[in-house]
This record gives structure tokens, sequence and C-alpha cells, in this order.
């Protein structure tokens, strides 16, 4: 039995290793920009309120849909456009990967624990983006990242 155990794992180690090289970079480059995309495109929203004279629109959400306890709508709104579009900007290029995940991940939690039940946006997506997030924090933005690149060329010179 355990003869064919061996044979079973010797005849998959291939599949292991093409996986490991080729798909497991390409699927942490797909969560990185499936999750970047989501965060920056909601900050982009928010800033093109803004420069279109409707900030107050931003500030409203911050207001009223979905405020973040104990800081002022005006300021929460400035931090979470700012924060969604840098982190989601780091965690696309994959430098600082982990740096933007993290963010994103406290804003999510926030958004979904931290806003008053009453107010209902909690969202079941969230725990999805929270396990993506996670994913990147834990094992970093993979080989095909900036970071990855920077490595290598610190490698290099070492």
């Amino acid at each position: 039995m355990i003869h064919f155990a061996y044979m079973i794992n010797d005849m998959i180690q291939p599949l292991r290793c093409v996986a490991n090289a080729y798909f497991s970079p390409i699927l942490d480059l797909i969560i990185r920009l499936y999750m970047a995309n989501l965060f920056f495109k909601s900050g982009w929203l928010k800033l093109k309120s803004a420069l279109n004279g409707q900030w107050d629109r931003s500030v409203m959400l911050f207001e009223d849909i979905h405020p973040v306890p104990g800081i002022p709508a005006e300021i929460a709104a400035v931090m979470g456009t700012g924060s969604e579009l840098i982190f989601s900007t780091l965690l696309g290029l994959g430098l600082f990967g982990r740096l933007g995940a993290a963010g994103l991940l406290i804003m999510t939690l926030i958004i979904q624990f931290g806003v008053p039940a009453e107010y209902e946006i909690a969202n079941p997506d969230h725990y999805f983006w929270m396990m993506l997030l996670g994913v990147i924090l834990i094992k970093g933005p993979g080989k095909i990242s900036v970071d990855a690149l920077i490595m290598k060329m610190l490698a290099k010179k070492a």
C-alpha cells in the first residue's frame, strides 16, 4: 500500500512542479489584479466626484451610508479615497504587496465589522475579499510582481 502511495506521488510530482512554477504565480497575479481593480474603481469614482465639484457625495457616504466610528466624515472620506487608490495601486503592481493587502484588508474589516449593523452594508462578498487579501498578506504578491523583480535585482548585487 505504501509503495502504491509513493508511485502515485512520483506520477503527480511533475504536475506539482508545473503548478508551482507557472500556475501559482499567475493565480497570485489574478488575485492581486482582481482585488486592486475593486478598490481602485471605488477610489477613482470618489476622486472623480471630488474633481467634478461633487465631493459632498463622498462625504455623504461616510456620514450616512458607511460612517467610520470616531472619525469625522470629511476626514474619513479623504482617508478612504486615498487609501483605496494608494493601496490598490501598490497591490496591483505588487510593490510592497503585503502592505497594500494589509491596508485593503483593514478597510474591508472596518466596513464589515466596524460599521453599525443598522446601516446594512455588511456584505457576504467581504469575506471572500478578506480571504483573498489574507492570501496575499501571508504569501506575498508572488513571482510576477515588482517586489519579486526588486528581490532578483538585490540578489544579483549580493
